[in-house]
């Protein structure tokens, strides 16, 4: 059975451009994979556990081969818990609005986590190596208030949601990764209806080879 985890990261839940596609994508996957599961990870309701002070010194032992304390053990085994079911997925959907030009706490929280030593990545002498399998797709859904982060736009430079998602995702060995834009959400009907028209029919077409 194949198991696509949706990580969705907007508290607006169904009021959200974001989740809207993503919930047609989702619809679409669920009617051409009737035996799939849809795993829902909700990143202001599912409980991510802190990564403070322990789990620095923590992830600083685990990268030099060092014997964690119990303390430290402790909050490993509920980090691993999280990482455990990311890694037991096959697909991946995330559905994140831009946040201040980069994507919300929540996700970074998410990231955070999960991106252990280990775990998500290897070390060694010559650096670091992804342990998710890379032919695991991901679908973004992106959502900005604003138009404009192309070049030339008047945010030309000023993404740093996808360029980060991608990078991140690429650390931890993940490389297919496909994304649906829409821009313009802040702006109106007049502007927002036609780019979710235009990102729902794209959420459409993108679930045929997912």
């Amino acid at each position: 059975m194949t198991t696509l985890l949706h990580v969705a990261v907007s508290p607006l839940n169904q009021g959200s451009f974001s989740a809207r596609i993503a919930a047609a994508f989702v619809d679409c996957w669920k009617e051409a994979h009737p035996d799939g599961d849809v795993d829902m990870f909700h990143l202001w309701s599912d409980p991510l556990p802190a990564f403070d002070a322990v789990g620095a010194s923590w992830k600083i032992k685990a990268m030099y081969g060092m014997v964690a304390d119990a303390e430290e053990q402790a909050l490993f085994d509920r980090v691993k818990l999280v990482a455990d079911r990311f890694l037991a997925a096959d697909k991946y959907l995330f559905s994140v609005p831009m946040w201040n030009f980069h994507i919300p706490y929540p996700m970074k929280h998410f990231f955070d986590v999960i991106v252990q030593p280990g775990l998500t990545f290897a070390v060694s002498e010559t650096g670091t190596t992804g342990l998710v399998p890379s032919d695991r797709p991901v679908q973004l859904v992106l959502s900005r208030g604003s138009p404009g982060y192309g070049p030339g736009g008047m945010f030309d430079g000023w993404d740093h949601q996808e360029p980060y998602l991608r990078g991140i995702l690429k650390f931890i060995g993940l490389t297919d990764v496909r994304s649906i834009v829409i821009e313009g959400t802040a702006y109106g009907p007049q502007v927002a209806d036609p780019a979710l028209a235009k990102a729902l029919a794209e959420a459409k077409v993108a679930v045929r080879d997912y």
